[in-house]
C-alpha cells in the first residue's frame, strides 16, 4: 500500500499509460459488513491472468492500494476482488464508496508475483483476511491440476465462516491472537513437520510478524521447498 507525493504518481500514470484501465463496478457483495467482494467490468483483453495477479487504486492524490483478483473471466470482460475493510482509514472509505453503476474507476494492473508453480504437486498458502482474494485466485488452479494443498488463516472470530462462504477447500482457521504469534505453537501445525511435505511450495502472506514467525520455523526446520513471502500490512504502520 505505498504513499508517495502527488507529482510522482501523476507521472506514473503519464509514463505507464498501458498499465492502466477505466473500468465500471458491476456488482458488489458483502460477504459480512467487513469482507466485500467486488465485480469489475473492464477491457482486460491484453492481460495475461494468474493466480495472485494485483491490481492498484489511487485512492488520493498520494496514497494507492493493491487488491489482488480473486476471479478472472476473459468471455464477460469481468475480474472479482476480496477487500478487508478494517476501520476508517481512506483505503476502507475508498472501497466501501464502491457501488454497482460507478464508472470510469481508473484502475492500474501491476501483474502476478509468479507464486504459483503448477510443476509442484504440494502447496500450502497461508493468511488472514487479506489473502482471501489470493487464496480464492490460486483455489481452481489447484484443484484443475490436482495438487495436495492447505489454506492456513488466521482470523478474526466474526470472519471465522468467511472460507466456507468463499467455497474454499482444504482449509484450517486459527485464531488471529494465538497460534502464529508463538513460534512454538506454529511447529504443532499438521504437515510442517512432516517429511512428505517437505518440499512444498509455501506462501507466506498478511500480517508482516506472523510471517516472520512462520518463515523462522519452516527456516529452522529446514524446508526444502521454495518459499514466497508477501507481507500486506504490519501492526502499528501504515502502508507497506
Amino acid at each position: 500500500m505505498p504513499t508517495a507525493p502527488k507529482w510522482v504518481n501523476d507521472a506514473l500514470e503519464k509514463i505507464a499509460p498501458s498499465m492502466l484501465r477505466m473500468v465500471k463496478v458491476e456488482e458488489i457483495f458483502y460477504l459480512n459488513p467487513c469482507i466485500k467482494k467486488v465485480r469489475l467490468r473492464g477491457d482486460f483483453s491484453a492481460l495475461h491472468f494468474a493466480p495472485g495477479f494485483v491490481i492498484s487504486f489511487r485512492v488520493s492524490p498520494t496514497e494507492l492500494r493493491h487488491y489482488t483478483v480473486s476471479q478472472f473471466d476473459a468471455s464477460s470482460r469481468t475480474m472479482d476482488f476480496i477487500a478487508h475493510i478494517h476501520g476508517d482509514a481512506i483505503g476502507a472509505q475508498y472501497i466501501n464508496g464502491l457501488m454497482p453503476g460507478n464508472e470510469k474507476i481508473k484502475l492500474a494492473v501491476l501483474g502476478s508475483d509468479k507464486q504459483y508453480d503448477s510443476k509442484v504437486e504440494k502447496q500450502i498458502i497461508f493468511g488472514d483476511e487479506t489473502s482471501l482474494s489470493l487464496m480464492s485466485s490460486f483455489l481452481p488452479y489447484l484443484q484443475q491440476n490436482q495438487h495436495q494443498y492447505q489454506f492456513l488463516l488466521e482470523l478474526d472470530d466474526e470472519n471465522r465462516d468467511i472460507p466456507e462462504k468463499l467455497r474454499l477447500e482444504n482449509y484450517r482457521v486459527y485464531s488471529k491472537n494465538d497460534l502464529f504469534r508463538d513460534k512454538d505453537q506454529i511447529h504443532t501445525i499438521p504437515h510442517l513437520l512432516e517429511n512428505a511435505w517437505s518440499d512444498a511450495n509455501i506462501v507466506l502472506t498478511g500480517n508482516v510478524d506472523s510471517i516472520q514467525n512462520f518463515r523462522k520455523v519452516l527456516k529452522e526446520n529446514k524446508h526444502k521447498g521454495k518459499i514466497y513471502v508477501k507481507g500486506y500490512w504490519m501492526e502499528g504502520k501504515k502502508g507497506l
